[in-house]
């Protein structure tokens, strides 16, 4: 006697024609980021026992507006350094500390921008993880920088869409230990910016935070401490006109005791003692008399 033949399990396979307005609905949420494919879209959608078509519509315009209307909110809140409605809009949507705004940034790097590092922190801790190596040398988490180089080597000396190399940008907000991972995996000191504005080097981006401690790393790791800047705002500053313009005597004094000249001159003509007299910077100009 034959034994039974096992019966297969039924398998239930839905199908849906859809037509152009439940076609837009779809692609709606999945261009707001609120689903991450037309396949998954369409199941959220099902689930919802949403089916006809204007009704597809109108509930995922519903939903896209509600996600854009939070996401402003959160940036919003970053600029006012307001960390307790950042705190409420996270509890109402966690997926807030990784949206991103029209121009590419991310409430973490933001705040980073901003000097909130309060935000910064609750925004990490919030699951704030998926920043690439830009933003990650931005905000000095330094983990996710060495863990993205482990797997592209390459993109130690790349550079960021608005120009900036990941030295530049992790000397810019002063993260001692992201400076000296990138150095030690033999990130080009002398890396140039492309940005248009500043074209400077990561010596130069020490002076807007005085990190005088980076400084020593940097001119340690073979900064040339005569690099000039060549964007259209500074054009031909060195490190001392830098730090006349933004009045910083204690990194005047470290450049000079590293050689820095003050005879130097501008794309103006300046030295920077020219330079500190015309801002009224008679604290910076003492030091800098030639």
């Amino acid at each position: 006697m034959r034994s039974a033949m096992p019966k297969k399990k039924s398998t239930a396979v839905l199908s849906i024609r859809l037509d152009d307005e439940a076609l837009k609905a779809v692609d709606l949420l999945v261009e707001s980021g609120l689903e991450s494919n037309r396949s998954r879209a369409v199941t959220h959608f099902v689930n919802m026992g949403v089916r006809a078509s204007h009704d597809l519509l109108v509930r995922a315009r519903e939903q896209a507006d509600n996600l854009q209307r939070l996401r402003n909110e959160m940036f919003e809140a970053v600029k006012l350094r307001d960390i307790g409605k950042v705190a409420e809009l996270i509890d109402k949507d966690a997926s807030l500390v990784n949206a991103s705004n029209k121009q590419g940034e991310t409430p973490v790097l933001l705040a980073a921008f901003m000097r909130a590092n309060d935000i910064k922190e609750l925004l990490l801790q919030n699951g704030a993880g998926r920043l690439n190596v830009f933003e990650a040398a931005a905000v000095g988490y330094s983990s996710r920088v060495k863990e993205l180089l482990d797997k592209s080597p390459a993109l130690l000396n790349s550079y960021s869409h608005d120009g900036f190399p990941l030295l530049s940008l992790a000397t810019h907000f002063g993260n001692a230990e992201t400076v000296k991972l990138l150095l030690g995996r033999g990130a080009d000191v002398n890396a140039r910016s492309r940005d248009g504005s500043l074209n400077n080097t990561a010596i130069h981006a020490t002076v807007f935070g005085g990190y005088g401690h980076l400084v020593d790393l940097l001119i340690e790791a073979g900064a040339d401490l005569h690099a000039k800047c060549e964007g259209e705002l500074r054009r031909g500053f060195n490190v001392l006109h830098v730090a006349a313009y933004f009045d910083n005597a204690p990194l005047i004094e470290k450049f000079l005791s590293y050689g820095a000249d003050k005879t130097e001159r501008n794309d103006n003509g300046e030295t920077p003692y020219d330079l500190a007299i015309s801002l009224g910077h008679t604290g910076s100009a003492e030091l800098l008399a030639i």
